[in-house]
């Protein structure tokens, strides 16, 4: 049996939750005034299809205490506030390669966003045929074809084609929730900070292997509290474990960041030999130049996991070969030491991470860690293979953008 997934704003009234013919447990995020505080678990014993409202309430108020009364006295003594920051222009870029189906409610979840001023950009990679495009002409979007395959090709493709100071990206697995541009305009606030990310919530936990994930490997970004990170101040250490920091299924960036720092790096992440690391090693880059970056779970968004038991041990080999290469990606750009990039590799990752959790799976089955290993053993053939085929591609000259004329929403008006 699944977990069923809700989010409740508690400022809000609080109704019974229906539909649980097939959940044994049920999981909410708790939000007030539109912020995340902590996820809260109803276990559905005795089995029931209708859990009532007060018993949702009271839950709630049980699990969440502390964060929820700081919460409610900060938003009385205007501790809370929205401040009264700026709304700028933004630019949402979507990257996508043959899943229509998953980009169509990305889609759907995009266009709900609650900003003023945005403009959508599907940059299409190295397409097989043209749903996408189909797609994407009966929306108000704008269509760009990226032939070289290779996600940080599209990447790269989406910061030439954007018409803002603000570049946010997402993927076609994700579904943003309603406040996601306004969590990242918050964190631009500070005109010190270069990247933004936030918040990745499971979108569903239906599957085993969804749980599994989310649960037992830990998902994705789970910080319910916003935190600077000024790359000056931290340690070699931290700098390596920027993944801590930010994730490609939610990051924005000020655009000039990209005239200091380089675009994303197209030997990297999926669509080539790598399969992954081009976000990792994009905020690493950013904060080795001693930036700093911003980190608001208000821009949340909603991510769905992969569903099968071959699909998960596929992803965690990918993000051992992904982390590995972007490591070698940081030895080949000299950010860091080659020896102080062995010593992370060997005690921090391999051992700290991966030996941990192979001798201590907790309820992750040992054959999936497995594959994340062997997926860091081969990093190093992926990251060749992947640098020849970058060194291929970068030759071809970019073609000129194909796009679908849409009409133009500014300020969330036709």
């Amino acid at each position: 049996m699944g977990i069923k997934l809700l989010k409740i704003e508690f400022s809000e009234p609080i109704h019974p939750i229906r539909g649980l013919e097939k959940y044994e447990k049920i999981r909410i995020l708790v939000c007030y005034g539109g912020t995340p505080l902590k996820w809260v678990e109803i276990l559905n014993n005795p089995w029931q299809e209708i859990i009532p409202a007060e018993r949702v309430r009271s839950t709630i108020v049980a699990q969440t205490g502390q964060e929820l009364t700081q919460a409610i006295l900060g938003q009385q003594l205007g501790l809370k506030a929205e401040p009264n920051h700026p709304l700028p222009p933004i630019s949402v870029v979507i990257c996508t390669r043959d899943r229509t189906d998953l980009l169509k409610g990305a889609l759907e979840a995009i266009l709900a966003v609650d900003y003023p001023d945005r403009e959508i950009i599907v940059i299409d990679n190295a397409p097989s045929n043209t749903s996408t495009a189909e797609l994407v002409a009966r929306l108000p979007v704008r269509y760009v074809k990226e032939e070289r395959p290779g996600l940080d090709w599209a990447r790269n493709r989406g910061i030439a084609e954007a018409s803002h100071e603000i570049v946010a990206f997402t993927d076609d697995d994700v579904r943003p929730d309603v406040g996601w541009l306004r969590g990242i305009a918050a964190g631009f606030a500070d005109p010190e900070i270069m990247a933004v990310s936030g918040l990745v919530a499971p979108a569903e936990l239906e599957t085993e292997a969804q749980i599994q994930f989310e649960l037992g490997y830990g998902g994705m970004l789970q910080y319910a509290h916003s935190f600077k990170v000024d790359g000056s101040k931290l340690s070699t250490r931290e700098l390596l474990w920027s993944s801590a920091y930010g994730v490609g299924a939610n990051m924005a960036f000020r655009v000039r960041v990209f005239a200091e720092v380089g675009n994303f790096d197209p030997a990297l992440d999926v669509g080539t030999a790598t399969r992954g690391g081009g976000d990792i090693e994009m905020f690493h880059r950013i904060l080795a130049k001693g930036y700093s970056i911003f980190y608001d779970p208000r821009a949340f968004v909603w991510h769905v996991h992969r569903r099968s038991g071959e699909a998960l041990s596929k992803q965690l080999m990918d993000n051992g070969r992904g982390f590995g290469a972007y490591l070698l990606t940081c030895d080949r750009n000299r950010t860091v030491s080659r020896l102080e990039i062995l010593y992370f590799a060997g005690v921090h990752w391999i051992g700290g991470w991966m030996l941990d959790k192979l001798l201590r799976p907790g309820w992750l089955p040992r054959k999936l860690l497995v594959n994340e290993l062997l997926g860091a053993l081969q990093s190093p053939f992926s990251y060749r293979k992947a640098q020849l085929q970058a060194q291929e591609l970068a030759a071809i000259p970019s073609q000129e953008s194909q796009l679908v004329e849409q009409p133009v929403i500014v300020g969330g008006v036709q």
